[in-house]
């Protein structure tokens, strides 16, 4: 590990311990990691990799007010602090702005790097892990967890992804962005993990609908 990279570590889990929305220390860590993975196997630039996955939510316009401008002023204020040169920065803007998930407009990110950061993100959203964020970002933006009257919709657009999310129910979220996920994968890698994680969750969805139906 880099120098860079460590002082990056450190810098972000100070910022980011406690955050309650789902975009945690934790979580930047688990993608951190799992970039590592994807590039072991996929290549591209290690630490241009480790420092975006690491900064990746630090400047989400989720939080200055759906204002991507905003956000990525902060964060290359962030990356001064740093010291980081302005041409890593504005790789690394690049792919944290790329790697958003955009509803049916979302689209690759352009560099092996950002595809490695993007997978390793939405990742995230399958699994054991998918599940408890999903669930708990429902509670916390007061998303119903489950009505059999409401329906996943079909089509999501980035509007909708925006701003929208508080409709429909949390466990429709799974039909809406997870499952959605693994189609797009974009390295061999993630798309062989995403499909296991899918697994999992299609389990966990029986499961649920047959204990709501009191059937188990």
């Amino acid at each position: 590990m880099s120098e860079l990279v460590k002082k990056t570590a450190e810098y972000v889990k100070k910022k980011l311990t406690g955050e309650p929305t789902g975009h945690d220390w934790y979580h930047a860590q688990r993608v951190w990691k799992m970039s590592k993975r994807l590039q072991a196997e996929e290549g591209g630039d290690l630490q241009l990799i480790e420092l975006a996955s690491l900064f990746h939510d630090l400047g989400d316009n989720n939080l200055y007010e759906f204002d991507n401008q905003k956000g990525f002023f902060v964060l290359h204020g962030m990356m001064d602090v740093l010291e980081i040169d302005e041409d890593l920065q504005d790789k690394i803007i690049k792919i944290a702005d790329e790697l958003t998930y955009r509803g049916d407009a979302t689209k690759s990110a352009s560099s092996l790097e950002g595809k490695i950061v993007q997978d390793a993100d939405w990742l995230e959203s399958l699994g054991a892990i998918g599940i408890a964020r999903i669930f708990s970002t429902g509670g916390r933006i007061k998303r119903m967890l489950y009505d059999p009257e409401i329906h996943a919709r079909p089509k999501f657009t980035a509007k909708d992804y925006r701003y929208k999310k508080v409709e429909g129910t949390s466990l429709n979220y799974f039909y809406e962005k997870s499952f959605k996920l693994v189609a797009i994968m974009n390295t061999k890698t993630a798309k062989h993990i995403a499909e296991k994680r899918a697994k999992y969750l299609e389990n966990f969805i029986a499961e649920f609908l047959d204990e709501w139906k009191c059937e188990r």
